[in-house]
């Protein structure tokens, strides 16, 4: 599929670590499964709801991200 960012480059699945700052905590997702666009890298995630819980008390987390999608 064509990239909806730049316009040039193929989207193609693959998977990324994504990491996230709030207040002084950090989370980290191992293994997020993206569309990355070659040409300008542009990716499309969901993790708003693990990011949260993690960075709700967890001073640095980091969870793979397909444990946390059958955990929860």
């Amino acid at each position: 599929m064509t990239c909806a960012v730049c316009g040039n480059g193929e989207r193609a699945p693959a998977t990324k670590p994504y990491v996230e700052e709030k207040d002084g905590r950090i989370a980290v997702v191992t293994g997020v499964p993206v569309t990355l666009c070659e040409s300008c890298g542009a990716v499309a995630h969901a993790l708003d709801a693990l990011l949260t819980e993690m960075l709700s008390h967890d001073t640095l987390g980091v969870r793979a991200f397909a444990a946390s999608t059958t955990a929860a």
